[in-house]
């Protein structure tokens, strides 16, 4: 298995979207070019959707790559609207207090990638603190600018 890409961002684009969908496909070339083929993606905001469906575009001029959505909840898998090729649940996030799901699953990706890309506008939410999080467990992060 090659390294690990996940994705961290508001869950809204703020009219950004044509400008991030640019830079996510050029980072996400960028990182399969780096050994990057597999990408953990969640489910809960517009940039997570976002991501997943440009990786999930990419899939055809790189069959080898994988799109994981990482679940918090088990009865998430029949509302899903992003584009995967696999989902897991790790024990650590199923055994997590429903409160702290979102969190948990936010560490357990961190610490489980190689490299993370964001897009932060405010310092402030669950992006921003999982952002914080895989700093200081000195992950590579790349930042989508809006």
């Amino acid at each position: 298995m090659g390294k690990i890409c996940s994705f961290f961002g508001h869950s809204h684009l703020y009219g950004q979207s044509e400008s991030i969908v640019h830079q996510l496909r050029q980072i996400i070339i960028n990182l399969i070019g780096k050994g990057v083929d597999t990408f953990y993606v969640g489910n809960h905001g517009e940039f997570d959707i976002f991501a997943s469906r440009v990786a999930y575009d990419l899939k055809s001029l790189y069959p080898n790559i994988q799109i994981i959505v990482v679940l918090c909840y088990p009865n998430e898998l029949q509302y899903l609207k992003c584009a995967f090729t696999d989902f897991l649940m790790p024990p650590e996030i199923e055994a997590a207090p429903k409160r702290a799901c979102i969190v948990t699953r936010n560490h357990w990706v961190a610490d489980n990638s190689d490299y993370i890309v964001c897009f932060i506008k405010y310092k402030m939410g669950g992006a921003y603190a999982a952002v914080e999080y895989a700093q200081k467990h000195h992950k590579q992060i790349i930042e989508v600018r809006a």
